[in-house]
C-alpha cells in the first residue's frame, strides 16, 4: 500500500468514526429529550425541548456533511499519481503535508500531521496546478512544493 492509499483509508476510517460518534450523540440527545418530556409541563420544559431539537438539527447537519465527505472519498482513486497539485493529490510543502480531498482539517497519520482540504480551500486555489519544486505566495508566505504523490 502506498503512503497516499494508507492515508486515504485512515481518513475514511476517521470520518466514519466521526459520523458514528455524531449518530450516537444524536440518539442520546433524542432519548434524553423524550424522557424529560414525560410528566413535565410548563414553559421551562418547552424551552428545554426546543433547545434539544435545535441541537439535534445541528447534529443532523454534521452527520449529513460527514456522509457527503465519505461519498466524495469513495469516488476518489487514492492510487492515482499526479504531477501537479489537483484534487486527490497528496503533497509535501516546506510547511507541512496536505491531502486535497475533503475539508477534514488536521489529521494525525503514522508519524506525521496531514492537513486535509477541499478544492474550495483558499490554499488549494493558490497552489492548484503547481508542480514539484515550484513555488507560490499565499498569506504573505512563500510555499515550495517538495513532493507530490
Amino acid at each position: 500500500m502506498t503512503l497516499k492509499t494508507r492515508l486515504h483509508d485512515h481518513l475514511f476510517n476517521a470520518l466514519e468514526s466521526r459520523k458514528s460518534a455524531l449518530q450516537l450523540q444524536r440518539s442520546q440527545l433524542s432519548i434524553e429529550s423524550m424522557e424529560s418530556g414525560k410528566g413535565s409541563a410548563g414553559d421551562k420544559h418547552e424551552v428545554g425541548i426546543a433547545i434539544a431539537q435545535i441541537e439535534i438539527e445541528k447534529l443532523d447537519h454534521q452527520i449529513a456533511l460527514a456522509q457527503q465527505q465519505l461519498q466524495v472519498l469513495q469516488k476518489m482513486d487514492p492510487s492515482a499519481a499526479f504531477a501537479q497539485i489537483q484534487n486527490g493529490a497528496l503533497f509535501e510543502s516546506d510547511h507541512n503535508w496536505y491531502y486535497c480531498s475533503v475539508p477534514y482539517g488536521q489529521l494525525q497519520f503514522e508519524t506525521m500531521t496531514v492537513f486535509c482540504m477541499s478544492t474550495d480551500a483558499p490554499l488549494f486555489q493558490a497552489l492548484k496546478g503547481k508542480k514539484e519544486q515550484e513555488q507560490a505566495a499565499f498569506n504573505g508566505r512563500k510555499w515550495i512544493i517538495n513532493k507530490i504523490h
